[in-house]
């Protein structure tokens, strides 16, 4: 994780797979079931791995720096229907610069909400 000045280096974005770019395994499968988020009425939806790559594919995806030190690289901001989702991105385990591993799948801050549809982002 180390860079010029301490920065981070992270994975780049421009390297994934267009139409498979996620490591899902028993590893993080656990963690993408384990924070469901709500909805405006406050009832969880349930969202899965589908999902994910639905917002990757379909969802006009933005892609903002996750924080120093975490494990994830970037948070992945979209829509599934009805629901802004984050997806905090790690690298892959494989060492597949086509790959990155989600290792969850939340309901968006407001702010990044707000990013995301003003289409501020990071990449």
């Amino acid at each position: 994780m180390g860079g010029e000045q301490g920065k981070r280096v992270r994975f780049d974005l421009r390297l994934l797979d267009d139409e498979d770019p996620f490591e899902i395994d028993d590893g993080n499968r656990p963690h993408l079931f384990k924070h469901l988020p709500m909805d405006g009425r406050g009832r969880l939806v349930t969202v899965g791995p589908e999902d994910i790559l639905d917002v990757y594919l379909y969802g006009d995806p933005s892609f903002f720096e996750a924080k120093e030190g975490g494990p994830a690289d970037w948070l992945m901001v979209g829509m599934v229907p009805g629901l802004t989702v984050c997806v905090p991105l790690a690298p892959p385990n494989s060492g597949d610069v086509r790959r990155c591993r989600p290792i969850g799948i939340y309901k968006t801050s407001e702010a990044d909400k707000i990013r995301y549809l003003r289409g501020d982002a990071d990449e």
